[in-house]
Protein backbone atom coordinates (compact mmCIF):
# COMPACT_ATOMS: atom_id res chain seq x y z
CA UNK A 1 0.00 0.00 0.00
CA UNK A 2 1.17 3.51 -0.81
CA UNK A 3 1.91 5.86 2.04
CA UNK A 4 -0.39 8.87 2.18
CA UNK A 5 2.19 11.39 0.98
CA UNK A 6 3.16 9.35 -2.07
CA UNK A 7 -0.49 8.52 -2.79
CA UNK A 8 -1.42 12.21 -2.73
CA UNK A 9 1.45 13.07 -5.07
CA UNK A 10 0.34 10.37 -7.50
CA UNK A 11 -3.31 11.40 -7.19
CA UNK A 12 -2.35 14.96 -8.12
CA UNK A 13 -0.62 13.66 -11.22
CA UNK A 14 -2.78 10.73 -12.33
CA UNK A 15 -6.03 11.21 -10.43
CA UNK A 16 -8.00 12.28 -13.49
CA UNK A 17 -7.30 8.87 -15.01
CA UNK A 18 -9.28 7.15 -12.25
CA UNK A 19 -13.03 6.60 -12.39
CA UNK A 20 -15.21 9.18 -10.67
CA UNK A 21 -15.99 6.72 -7.86
CA UNK A 22 -12.31 5.84 -7.38
CA UNK A 23 -11.46 9.55 -7.22
CA UNK A 24 -14.16 10.13 -4.63
CA UNK A 25 -13.12 7.25 -2.37
CA UNK A 26 -9.40 8.02 -2.76
CA UNK A 27 -10.00 11.67 -1.85
CA UNK A 28 -11.84 10.65 1.31
CA UNK A 29 -9.13 8.18 2.28
CA UNK A 30 -5.91 9.95 1.31
CA UNK A 31 -6.79 13.63 1.39
CA UNK A 32 -9.47 13.78 4.10
CA UNK A 33 -7.98 10.94 6.19
CA UNK A 34 -11.31 9.13 6.60
CA UNK A 35 -11.30 5.53 7.80
CA UNK A 36 -12.78 2.72 5.72
CA UNK A 37 -15.74 2.70 8.09
CA UNK A 38 -16.37 6.45 7.72
CA UNK A 39 -16.18 6.27 3.93
CA UNK A 40 -18.49 3.26 3.82
CA UNK A 41 -20.97 4.99 6.09
CA UNK A 42 -20.94 8.25 4.08
CA UNK A 43 -21.28 6.52 0.70
CA UNK A 44 -23.59 3.76 1.97
CA UNK A 45 -21.35 0.97 0.72
CA UNK A 46 -19.56 -1.86 2.52
CA UNK A 47 -16.17 -1.50 4.17
CA UNK A 48 -14.98 -4.31 1.89
CA UNK A 49 -15.96 -2.23 -1.15
CA UNK A 50 -13.96 0.70 0.20
CA UNK A 51 -10.94 -1.49 0.93
CA UNK A 52 -11.16 -3.08 -2.53
CA UNK A 53 -11.37 0.33 -4.20
CA UNK A 54 -8.35 1.67 -2.29
CA UNK A 55 -6.36 -1.45 -3.25
CA UNK A 56 -7.32 -0.96 -6.90
CA UNK A 57 -6.47 2.74 -6.77
CA UNK A 58 -3.05 1.92 -5.30
CA UNK A 59 -2.40 -0.63 -8.04
CA UNK A 60 -3.50 1.74 -10.81
CA UNK A 61 -1.43 4.66 -9.49
CA UNK A 62 1.65 2.43 -9.17
CA UNK A 63 1.07 1.13 -12.71
CA UNK A 64 0.83 4.64 -14.15
CA UNK A 65 3.93 5.80 -12.29
CA UNK A 66 5.89 2.71 -13.42
CA UNK A 67 4.90 3.35 -17.04
CA UNK A 68 5.24 7.15 -17.10
CA UNK A 69 7.59 7.95 -14.22
CA UNK A 70 6.57 11.58 -13.96
CA UNK A 71 6.75 11.76 -10.15
CA UNK A 72 10.19 10.15 -10.06
CA UNK A 73 11.53 12.61 -12.63
CA UNK A 74 9.93 15.52 -10.78
CA UNK A 75 11.69 14.50 -7.56
CA UNK A 76 15.02 14.09 -9.34
CA UNK A 77 14.71 17.56 -10.88
CA UNK A 78 13.80 19.11 -7.52
CA UNK A 79 16.86 17.47 -5.93
CA UNK A 80 19.10 18.85 -8.68
CA UNK A 81 17.59 22.32 -8.27
CA UNK A 82 18.23 22.24 -4.53
CA UNK A 83 21.82 21.23 -5.24
CA UNK A 84 22.05 23.93 -7.94
CA UNK A 85 23.25 21.27 -10.36
CA UNK A 86 21.58 22.87 -13.39
CA UNK A 87 23.55 21.12 -16.13
CA UNK A 88 22.21 17.66 -15.15
CA UNK A 89 18.55 18.64 -15.47
CA UNK A 90 18.36 18.21 -19.28
CA UNK A 91 19.61 14.62 -18.95
CA UNK A 92 16.52 13.75 -16.90
CA UNK A 93 14.11 15.35 -19.33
Amino acid sequence: MLNKIEANELLDIYGELLTQRQQEIAAFYYQEDYSYFEIAENLQISRAAVQDTISRVDAVLKKYEAAIGYNKKRKEILALCKAKDWEKIPTIL
